[in-house]
C-alpha cells in the first residue's frame, strides 16, 4: 500500500509541477465567479445593471425557472458543457499525454520495478493518477457552485458535488486511449493526437445520432397529425352524410356522388328526426402505424380543428342540403390532400428511423461522451425546473409539442449511458494493461 500511495502522490507532483495545472485551476475559479455575476429578473437577466429580456434570454426568466434552477442550468450549459467538458480536459489530455510514454522511455521504469510492486498495480496506479488533474478542477468548480447556488437562490444542495465524478468518469474515457497510444508508440505527441482524433469521433457519432433521433421524432409526430386530421375530417364527413340524408333523402345518392349507397328503410324519419339514422363507419387508419410503434400525443392545428368544428355546428343547424353539399366538398377536398401527403411523411419517417437504428447500434460500443456530461442536468436539476424550461422553450419556438429528442436522451437508462461506456474503458484499459504487463523494457 505504501508503495501505491508513493508513486500515486509522485504522479501527483509531476503534474502540480506543470503551469497548465495552476493555469487551468485559476480559470476555473474565474468561471465559478463569471458565472455568479447574473441575476434573474422577471423577463431575462441583468448583469451589472444592464438587463437582457430578449431572445433566449426570456426562457431563463423568474417565471420560467427557479432561482436554484437558473444557475444549475448556467453551471450546466457553460462551466460543465464548455469549460470543464472542452477547455479543462483539452489542457488534461495535454498534461497526461506524456505520463506513460516518459515511464516506459526514460529509463525511470526500472528502477519502479525493482521495487516490491506488481506490473498490474504500477500501471493501474498510474492510470489514476492520471485522473487527479480533471478530478482537482472539478471538486474546485462544484464547491464554487455550490456557494453561488447558496447564496444566490438561498438553497443550498450538496448535489454540484456530483461534478466530480461525472467529470472523472467523462476524462477517464479519453484517458483510456490515450495511455493505449502512449504505450504502443512510446509519443507524446502521437498520443495525444490519437485521442484528440477519438474524441472528435465519439461526438461526431453522438450528435449524429441525436440528429436522426430528432428527425424520427419529428417525422413520426406529423405522421400522427396526419393521421389524426384524417380520422377527425373523416368523421366530420360522416356528420354531413347523415345531415344530407336526413335533409334530403330521396335526391341524397345524387348529391353525395355515390349512386350505390344504400339507404336503410328506416331512413325516412320526420324532418329533425335523426334517430333512426344508422351512423356511417368512418373509415380510421390504424392507430399504431408505421411500424406498430406506440403513438404519441399530438396537438393538431388549432386553427384547421376550428375550421373543421365550425363547419360541422353550422351543418347542424343548416336545412340546406346544397350547402351542406359544400362544405362536405370541402372536407373531401382536404382529406384529399392529406392523404396525398402520407406517403412522403412515411418514407421520411422509415427512413430517419433506420439511420437512427444503425446509429444507434454503432454508437452502443462507443462511450457516451456527451451523455455523461448530462448527466449533471439529469441529477442536480429538478425535474419541475427542467419540465417548465422545455415547456417555454416550445412555447418561443412555435412547436407542436415538447423537445421530444431531449426528453428521450434523459429517460435513457443509466446501465446504457455509463455500463456500455465502462465496457469500451475496460476492454482499452484491460488491452493497455496486458501489453505493460507483457513487455520488456
Amino acid at each position: 500500500m505504501r508503495q501505491t500511495l508513493a508513486i500515486f502522490v509522485d504522479a501527483y507532483r509531476e503534474l502540480n509541477s506543470k503551469k497548465l495545472f495552476w493555469i487551468s485551476l485559476f480559470v476555473s475559479l474565474g468561471v465559478v465567479i463569471a458565472l455568479a455575476l447574473p441575476v434573474q429578473v422577471e423577463k431575462g437577466i441583468s448583469i451589472f445593471g444592464a438587463k437582457l429580456e430578449s431572445g433566449p434570454m426570456v426562457l431563463v426568466g423568474s417565471k420560467a425557472i427557479s432561482a436554484s434552477a437558473f444557475y444549475k442550468f448556467l453551471y450546466s450549459w457553460f462551466g460543465i458543457n464548455l469549460w470543464l467538458g472542452w477547455g479543462a480536459t483539452i489542457l488534461a489530455l495535454i498534461s497526461t499525454a506524456s505520463m506513460i510514454p516518459d515511464l516506459i522511455s526514460s529509463g525511470s521504469i526500472e528502477l519502479t520495478l525493482a521495487k516490491p510492486m506488481g506490473r498490474l498495480r504500477l500501471f493501474l496506479t498510474k492510470y489514476a493518477a492520471g485522473l487527479v488533474f480533471v478530478g482537482l478542477q472539478a471538486a474546485i468548480f462544484a464547491v464554487g457552485a455550490i456557494l453561488v447556488i447558496g447564496l444566490r437562490s438561498g438553497l443550498w444542495d450538496a448535489r454540484p458535488l456530483l461534478i466530480v465524478p461525472i467529470m472523472a468518469t467523462f476524462f477517464s474515457f479519453l484517458h483510456c486511449v490515450s495511455v493505449l497510444v502512449g504505450l504502443l508508440t512510446r509519443s507524446t505527441l502521437m498520443s495525444l493526437l490519437a485521442v484528440l482524433v477519438m474524441w472528435l469521433f465519439f461526438w461526431a457519432l453522438g450528435s449524429a445520432e441525436v440528429v436522426f433521433l430528432g428527425q424520427r421524432d419529428g417525422s413520426e409526430r406529423e405522421v400522427t397529425r396526419i393521421q389524426e386530421q384524417q380520422r377527425t375530417v373523416r368523421e366530420a364527413i360522416a356528420t354531413l352524410d347523415q345531415q344530407i340524408l336526413r335533409l334530403a333523402p330521396a335526391t341524397a345518392p345524387k348529391l353525395l356522388d355515390a349512386p350505390d349507397i344504400k339507404v336503410a328503410p328506416s331512413l325516412s324519419p320526420a324532418p329533425g328526426d335523426a334517430s333512426a339514422v344508422k351512423p356511417l363507419a368512418p373509415d380510421v387508419p390504424p392507430q399504431d402505424e408505421p411500424g406498430n410503434r406506440p403513438r404519441r400525443d399530438a396537438r393538431l392545428s388549432t386553427k384547421r380543428m376550428l375550421d373543421m368544428g365550425q363547419k360541422m355546428i353550422d351543418a347542424a343547424t343548416d336545412t340546406n342540403a346544397d350547402s351542406v353539399r359544400v362544405r362536405r366538398d370541402s372536407l373531401r377536398s382536404h382529406l384529399s390532400s392529406l392523404e396525398a401527403q402520407l406517403p412522403s411523411r412515411v418514407d421520411d419517417f422509415e427512413s430517419a428511423r433506420k439511420w437512427h437504428s444503425r446509429l444507434y447500434t454503432v454508437y452502443t460500443i462507443f462511450p457516451k461522451t456527451g451523455e455523461t456530461k448530462d448527466l449533471f442536468q439529469r441529477w442536480v436539476i429538478d425535474k419541475s425546473d427542467w419540465d417548465g424550461f422545455l415547456k417555454m422553450l416550445d412555447q418561443m419556438n412555435d412547436s407542436n409539442g415538447r423537445n421530444d429528442a431531449q426528453d428521450a436522451l434523459n429517460k435513457r437508462p443509466l446501465w446504457w449511458v455509463l455500463g456500455t461506456s465502462f465496457g469500451f474503458e475496460l476492454v482499452v484499459l484491460g488491452i493497455a494493461a496486458w501489453i505493460f504487463c507483457r513487455r520488456d523494457f
